[in-house]
Order: structure tokens, then sequence, then C-alpha cells
């Protein structure tokens, strides 16, 4: 058996359910940072409704945050549908991807109650840094002969610029950030 051939369907096999099984804990735990306010079940149906609308910070980083991860997730699995073999730098890439995973929730809840300056900037760190990161996985697979042959030179180019968009938009987020400050929120919930 060749090293990334772990058994199962294919190659890589242990690596996708590992990595699959990381990024389901994270997108979970985006939810768990949303809370209604203590006492919210004595509250009238005006006083629910103020406390609901009072959370939309948190939802509105929730979404855009699952919207992520999920978009994420799925070119994760393009590409290890074309990378036919594995090493352990690769997977030490992938790990480096799951770390900037796995600190989606918090710095969800970081840019929810503070979109000023430094939250945005913590914040599209981190989605850099997962884009920076799916991409350096992508290149090093390129770089050593381990994705499937019949895909051509144009279409891996293709495929690391396409990868390298996400982060590049969260990037120009941080100086728009400082053009266009948004309030921080103070719901404090």
């Amino acid at each position: 058996m060749r090293e990334g051939d772990e058994g199962g369907d294919g190659p890589n096999t242990r690596l996708l359910a590992f990595s699959d099984g990381v990024i389901a804990v994270a997108i979970t735990l985006l939810i768990l940072e949303i809370r209604l306010p203590e006492a919210f079940g004595e509250f009238t149906d005006q006083e629910l409704w103020s406390a609901l609308l009072a959370l939309w910070p948190r939802f509105m980083a929730f979404f855009i945050s699952f919207a992520v991860i999920g978009i994420y997730w799925m070119n994760h699995h393009r590409k290890f549908d074309l990378i036919i073999k594995s090493d352990s730098q690769l997977k030490w890439l992938n790990l480096l991807f799951l770390l900037a995973i796995t600190l989606t929730p918090f710095v969800t809840a970081v840019i929810a109650q503070n979109s000023g300056f430094v939250g945005t900037a913590v914040y599209a760190g981190v989605m850099m840094q997962c884009g920076i990161s799916l991409g350096l996985l992508w290149a090093y697979a390129d770089r050593n002969d381990m994705i499937d042959p019949a895909y051509s030179r144009d279409e891996k180019r293709r495929t690391l610029f396409a990868t390298l968009i996400v982060p590049a938009i969260f990037a120009i987020s941080v100086p728009l950030s400082l053009a266009h400050p948004m309030a921080p929120s103070s719901s404090g919930c």
C-alpha cells in the first residue's frame, strides 16, 4: 500500500474523513455562539422580538462563516478528488488548513461583537489563512506529482487561481473596514 492510501474507497480516504469531521464540528460550533438572553422565556412577544433583532449581527456573522466554511469544504473536496496520493508534508499542510477552519467559530464571535477594523482584520486574517493554506496544499500536490495526470497544467493553474480568490476578497475587506467602519455591536448577547 503506497503512502496516503489508507484503504477504503481510495487514496486519502482517512485524510478526507478526518477533515470532514473537523469541518463538521467547526461549522456546528458556529451556531453555539448565538444564545438568547437569560430569562427569555419570561419575555413578552415584543421583548422576545427585540431580543431576537438584537442578535442580527451574530446571525449575519454566522451565515457568512457558514457559507465560507461550506465553500472551503467544497473546494477541499474538489482538490482531493484530483489528488491521487499524499505524503506527510501534504498532511501537515492539510492540518494547517484545518487549524484555520477550527479558529472560525472564535473569529466569527469576534466580528459579530465588533465589526470595526480590529474585528474585521482578525476575521479576515483567519479566512485568508484558510484559503492560502488550501492554495499551498494544492501547489505542493502539483509540484510533487500528486494530482491526477489527466488534469492539465492550465486546469491546475486555474484551480490555484480560483482557490486564492476568496482570501483575496478577505484581504480587500481589511482596508475597506478602515474606509467605512461599521459601529461595533453593543448587544452584549
